[in-house]
């Protein structure tokens, strides 16, 4: 909690002047960059266990994580046709909470299942997160790559 909240609040920042990046130069420059930021954060976490590491880690995955969110919006907003948008608002809210919210937590489950378990104060159990967590994150971000670029590369060319 002390490493990350503080990530948070700055990632938060940077995700508000990140937006400004985006309207000056464009989706494919500000996603790549946003995309970029967050796999260099997975794998900060990955590698290094320490605090310092891990909150600058912490802070790259979450300014990566929440930039990505607010460009891919605005792109999808950007190329709603009118009067559509509460159809395509929702496919948004399904595959940016929903399909995380449920596929992600299946993979964590998977992932983590021979984690650590230790006993807290209270006498509950906690586990301990595998470094695994970041790498199996950083596949599926990479997995779904060639669809977004498929995707907005065949909305160009009609």
């Amino acid at each position: 909690v002390l490493i990350m909240a503080p990530a948070i609040v700055l990632a938060s920042v940077v995700t508000a002047f990140w937006g400004r990046v985006c309207d000056k130069k464009g989706f494919y420059f500000s996603g790549l960059i946003a995309v970029v930021t967050l796999l260099a954060g997975y794998a900060v976490l990955y590698l290094t266990r320490t605090t310092i590491p891990v909150f600058l880690g912490s802070l790259l995955m979450m300014s990566g994580y929440l930039s990505s969110m607010a460009v891919f919006g605005a792109a999808i907003r950007d190329n709603t046709p009118a009067g559509k948008a509460g159809r395509l608002q929702g496919i948004r809210i399904f595959s940016q909470v929903l399909i995380p919210g449920v596929v992600g937590p299946m993979i964590g489950k998977k992932v983590l299942e021979n984690a650590e378990v230790i006993i807290n104060n209270d006498g509950t159990t906690s586990f301990v997160p595998d470094k695994n967590i970041f790498l199996a994150a950083a596949v599926a971000v990479i997995f779904t790559i060639p669809f977004i670029i498929r995707s907005f590369s065949s909305k160009n060319k009609t």
